[in-house]
């Protein structure tokens, strides 16, 4: 293999074109050459292997017998490594293979899993595994192809796209309601009167600040609560039984609001936003599965932001 260069390569490949074109003229117009290109190519490659391979005369071309022994042995090895290169070509374009995916559970929960199936059956070649996880993590060591997180992206050499704006809505159930009543601004939370689901930073391990938004005004409340959760799936879990308020991102809560499971408190408070970005290794040469499940991504999206447009005139939400 270490006799093996791309110059060696290169004369091999001008002396199949020469066989098979019984010209240099005609072949250097195969290759994409000038005349003296191929010429230099197989002088050198006759110096090289110290032997003489094509015979020039002035009404044709020729192999010499050493010309004709190579040939039979590289041909089939030249057409092997050229198909080879097309079917990788070929492949960048074709949704196949395994797809590994590092995604935030409750995006996953709320957005994915009602439409992987139609995805996968959309793509029979395609084998995808999602799995779970509060952060990224190193996404190459971990041999991750993409992941999808919430949140304003870290340093890093990751190409992040942003999505997706998501709201903070502050939602209660009825049975919550019933006992400790309605609060009646963003500041009455503040009051032992009131228990609030606590949710971990997955950067800073520590609970998320309360914040409530309209438009350029911003108000930050000190809130009570006794329980503290790590995932989304078990603080919603809660807040629908009854048992405090949350704070939660505005996806696939249209089923919940619409049935009165829960209630959105504070509807004039509820500009907050949060961020939704995938994060892939390089924007260049993107695999055809990567740019597929992001196409997918972004629909799903869609229609999730469609769903939330329909709901919004049955609702008391200030324009």
């Amino acid at each position: 293999m270490d006799d093996i260069d791309s110059q060696l390569v290169g004369g091999l490949t001008v002396l199949v074109a020469i066989a098979d074109a019984k010209s240099f003229g005609r072949a250097a117009a195969r290759l994409g050459m000038t005349q003296s290109g191929v010429s230099k190519a197989i002088a050198k490659l006759e110096a090289r292997l110290g032997t003489r391979l094509v015979h020039r005369t002035s009404r044709a071309v020729e192999l010499t017998d050493e010309g004709h022994a190579l040939h039979e042995r590289v041909a089939a090895h030249l057409a092997g490594i050229g198909e080879a290169a097309a079917e990788v070509a070929k492949s960048r374009d074709a949704v196949r293979g395994r797809l590994r995916v590092n995604v935030d559970p409750l995006f996953s929960r709320m957005v994915l899993a009602p439409k992987l199936a139609a995805f996968l059956l959309q793509h029979p070649g395609l084998e995808l595994r999602i799995e779970t996880r509060d952060r990224i993590g190193d996404l190459v060591s971990d041999g991750f192809d993409l992941a999808v997180r919430f949140g304003e992206p870290a340093p890093s050499g990751l190409i992040a796209r942003r999505l997706f704006d998501a709201r903070i809505l502050t939602v209660a159930a009825p049975a919550y309601i019933e006992r400790h009543g309605r609060p009646a601004q963003p500041q009455d939370l503040a009051s032992d009167a009131h228990e609030c689901i606590l949710a971990i930073d997955p950067a800073t391990g520590r609970p998320f600040d309360w914040e409530f938004r309209r438009g350029s005004e911003c108000v930050g409340v000190r809130v009570n609560g006794r329980l503290t959760v790590t995932d989304s799936g078990t603080k919603l879990g809660a807040c629908l039984a009854g048992f405090g308020i949350a704070q939660v991102i505005d996806l696939g809560l249209a089923h919940h609001v619409k049935h009165g499971d829960l209630i959105t408190l504070f509807p004039d408070w509820s500009d907050e936003r949060f961020p939704l970005y995938v994060y892939y290794v390089s924007r260049n040469h993107v695999p055809a599965k990567v740019r597929t499940f992001i196409d997918f991504i972004v629909a799903s999206l869609g229609s999730q932001a469609a769903a939330r447009s329909a709901r919004k005139p049955r609702t008391s939400v200030a324009a």
